[in-house]
């Protein structure tokens, strides 16, 4: 199964990314991280509408875009901000307008990490995205608890429900592949 976990924290060796490489960790696959590329914001200039490909010649369109079509499974990571996903990560779902009906049937994992309040909306937003793409939601989501750097390897029950989400995954990945032989 080709497992592709996307983290849309900006910082280093960040809780969010610590938790998406825990799931790598227990099923394999990939981490892109958004920093790491040149991700222009959608132009809404509507050109995907007719040519059902983004017109934006950067990171996304050339080499994040053939990963995301090639997965089997989705996880988005972000942390927290203003009850929301990162500025980063909300540049990749919105630059994702043009691959409507190819996601269809992948299955979609999030992970947030926050101080208390706020994952709600994070998670939703994560799961509107996948929705809206006809995805397989995989359960309700990992909401880890941190602000500083390293925190989140405290939070035992984040590392357990990043466990249970990576363990869904190779579940729902084994039931596709019986069904489709």
């Amino acid at each position: 199964m080709n497992v592709l976990c996307i983290s849309g924290s900006p910082r280093d060796s960040s809780n969010t990314d610590f938790l998406l490489r825990r799931i790598l960790d227990c099923i394999g696959g990939e981490l892109i991280k958004l920093t790491d590329y040149h991700i222009e914001p959608c132009t809404a200039c509507w050109a995907c509408v007719k040519t059902r490909s983004c017109c934006v010649d950067d990171d996304m369109t050339r080499l994040i875009i053939p990963k995301v079509l090639a997965a089997d499974a989705l996880v988005l990571g972000t942390p927290v901000y203003f009850n929301n996903v990162s500025a980063q990560l909300k540049a990749f779902i919105d630059r994702t307008w043009p691959l409507r009906g190819e996601l269809c049937n992948k299955i979609g994992g999030t992970v947030v990490v926050g101080r208390r309040y706020g994952a709600e909306g994070a998670i939703a937003a994560m799961n509107a995205f996948f929705l809206k793409h006809e995805m397989i939601v995989v359960d309700r989501g990992v909401s880890g608890l941190a602000f500083r750097p390293g925190e989140v390897r405290d939070d035992a029950e984040s590392l357990q429900a990043s466990d249970r989400l990576a363990r869904r995954i190779l579940e729902l990945g084994k039931r596709f592949v019986a069904v489709s032989s």
